[in-house]
């Protein structure tokens, strides 16, 4: 859904008569949950229900996303410098770890592609973040700099020599596949 004026009229348009019915039996105390909402949330609540809940058309989890995922882009006190390095020739490691995972093998299962699938190498894709002094909390980025130049600029401002190193944890479980 488009974040427009005409898209958000096309959505609460049918609900109106919803929309009055709920604000009236709020204003004349009549919903169950006039005496602890405001009007506000009592709305907001209600609407979403009605959009949500089991009586509403089902749509896609990809058209969910699509709808939920937008990139509001960078804003603020922060830089951003986005880099991505590629897959090493080398392979060493991950044959390590391959290896370890078969010496922990219970011996239920023999053949390691029934218990697990390993995964492909694939580019390493991350992001140096920094505080952008001088720009106010709704500025956004800075346009037309390449990502280097915005790390060029991220460390000119940069004053301390410490440097976290940070793993986002949780979404790949979005991709497991879970127990076979």
């Amino acid at each position: 859904m488009e974040a427009s004026p005409s898209a958000l009229l096309k959505l609460l348009v049918p609900k109106t008569p919803f929309i009055l019915k709920t604000a009236l039996w709020h204003t004349v105390s009549l919903s169950s949950t006039s005496s602890k909402w405001d009007l506000r949330t009592e709305l907001t609540v209600k609407v979403l229900r009605q959009m949500l809940g089991p009586t509403s058309k089902p749509s896609s989890i990809t058209k969910q996303q699509r709808l939920t995922t937008k990139d509001s882009g960078i804003k603020g006190k922060v830089w951003i410098s986005k880099v991505k390095f590629d897959v090493p020739e080398e392979d060493d490691l991950r044959e390590v770890l391959f290896k370890a995972i078969e010496d922990l093998n219970d011996g239920d299962e023999t053949d390691m592609s029934k218990i697990y699938t390993k995964p492909v190498a694939v580019p390493l894709e991350a992001e140096w973040t920094g505080y952008r002094q001088d720009a106010t909390d709704a500025e956004p980025e800075p346009a037309g700099l390449s990502e280097k130049e915005k790390y060029a600029k991220l460390m000119e401002t940069t004053t301390s020599k410490v440097t976290i190193l940070y793993f986002h944890g949780g979404a790949m479980c979005t991709y497991s596949q879970g127990p076979r």
